[in-house]
């Protein structure tokens, strides 16, 4: 099989590729800080009732639910309607420089509930519809402009980047600043928290904030619109005029009716359902299982670190010698699941540094895939539809995203209300003192860091096996279709 090669020529094309990679840098920053904190600072440190927590986070699924995809379908219905389109010729970048700042500051509004609604059980048993509100609407906030951000920033890539083996050195560059970005939220905002003092969670978002708007800076060289995308953009409204975007729920029947779409979108959630379970488990690890403060998950998130930088090079090399993005997808699902199994015996920091050294392996096979797997399947897409209409797609992608942080959520909450965990015991001393079932409460940590994750990891796996069928062969005609098509 011969690859269609259409690598852009850039003037200096390593720091594009790295650019553009930074994006992973950036939104790991804010993503892990959120997946690491959020749930655990409403549940433990204000002490608000797990049910009562878990709910926001259905409602938040619903606002979901209806928010990623349809910022998606309205992207691509304003796409050749902004000033900025017709003036200057771009269309994503705008768009990207409005929703970061605007992302963060939404992450730091979450730590902003009022004090006064806090601080005793009484003050939170008579507040806690109002820290609920708060909760609800500050998380929806931060949901919407994540959306706008990623529905951007990821449509750039399959035209930016059309050559698969650019796309696999894009994402190298990615999977390597992403995991440095997650490592850096468990490092840096945690050394600015004292576990149980809300106002040390509200300084280490305010230091999320600032640092995450310096590393967005290093995002804007490798998602420019430049000559070329602008001649592109302008070559298809010339070919197939302005396309006409069909309805939402048109598109979101082609969406969901696609196979090949929703097998990878399936995939991708067992992965990102593995990675962010982790994350948010992070503190009840350290707290409950580790009888460690806040800053031990520095070293548990170091370790996986080291597994996923020494994986990446290997994982650069095997996918340019296999071939095959679905093999190689394949590959990776497995060396994540087998690497949960030691997560649910071992104890001791040491053993759990070791556990995540190899989950690191693992997390950075299946994020290194997961863009040019979804450009095979974009592609797939616009010969299916005679168009490429990418944020549309990336919006249902989204959703799963979201959909997969709630499920996360709700694990942890059943997981709890069913093992006898304690809201607001800030401590492994004052939870055993408590809980009327000490030790299954300790287990249930277990639980929702490793036994579900790992479950839902090899219902994936099989499921993306047995039907997704986008082998090298069907992409190398859908890249000639597409040149045929103009698209």
């Amino acid at each position: 099989m011969v690859e269609i090669e259409e690598r852009e020529v850039y003037l200096n094309p390593k720091k594009i590729h790295a650019s553009y990679g930074s994006r992973e840098l950036f939104g790991q920053w804010i993503a892990a800080a959120f997946g690491f904190t959020v749930f655990f600072f409403y549940e433990v440190v204000i002490g608000l009732n797990t049910l009562i927590a878990a709910f926001a986070f259905i409602l938040y699924t619903i606002w979901n639910a209806v928010n990623d995809p349809l910022i998606g379908y309205l992207m691509e219905r304003l796409a050749y309607r902004m000033p900025w389109e017709k003036k200057w010729g771009i269309r994503r970048v705008p768009w990207i420089i409005i929703s970061a700042p605007l992302w963060l500051l939404a992450y730091l509004l979450i730590f902003f509930v009022p004090s006064s609604w806090y601080g005793t059980t009484q003050l939170v048993t008579d507040n806690q519809w109002l820290i609920f509100s708060w909760y609800l609407g500050t998380i929806c906030l931060y949901d919407t402009f994540n959306t706008l951000y990623d529905v951007n920033v990821l449509s750039i890539y399959p035209d930016k980047f059309p050559g698969l083996n650019e796309r696999r050195t894009v994402q190298g560059y990615g999977t390597i600043l992403g995991i440095i970005g997650l490592v850096l939220a468990a490092i840096i905002p945690p050394m600015f928290i004292t576990t149980g003092v809300a106002i040390t969670y509200r300084n280490s978002a305010l230091v999320t904030l600032v640092i995450g708007l310096v590393l967005f800076l290093a995002v804007i060289p490798g998602i420019w619109e430049n000559k070329r995308l602008k001649k592109l953009y302008e070559q298809r409204k010339q070919t197939i005029g302005e396309e006409k975007v069909e309805s939402f729920f048109k598109t979101t029947k082609t969406a969901l009716s696609d196979r090949r779409f929703m097998m990878k979108v399936i995939f991708f959630f067992g992965y990102q359902i593995s990675g962010v379970m982790i994350q948010t488990s992070g503190f009840y690890i350290t707290t409950y299982l580790l009888d460690s403060p806040a800053t031990v998950i520095t070293l548990l998130l170091g370790a996986m670190l080291i597994g996923a930088l020494i994986s990446v090079p290997i994982w650069t090399f095997l996918s340019k010698r296999i071939n095959n993005n679905k093999k190689l997808g394949l590959i990776s699902g497995w060396v994540l699941f087998f690497t949960f199994i030691p997560m649910i015996f071992v104890s001791g920091i040491e053993l759990w540094m070791i556990s995540l050294l190899l989950f690191g392996i693992g997390i950075g096979g299946s994020w290194f895939i997961d863009p040019p797997m979804m450009g095979d399947v974009l592609d797939h897409l616009a010969v299916k539809t005679g168009k490429r209409q990418y944020a549309i797609y990336y919006g249902f992608q989204a959703f799963f995203i979201r959909f997969g942080h709630t499920f996360i959520v709700l694990t942890i909450a059943l997981t709890h209300i069913f093992t006898g965990f304690v809201e607001g015991a800030t401590d492994l001393a004052t939870l055993l003192a408590l809980s009327p079932t000490p030790e299954l409460a300790i287990f249930g940590i277990r639980i929702h860091s490793a036994i579900v994750p790992a479950i839902f990891v090899l219902i994936t796996i099989i499921l993306f096996w047995k039907f997704y069928d986008l082998t090298p062969e069907k992409v190398a005609q859908n890249k000639e279709k597409l040149n045929d098509l103009g698209l």
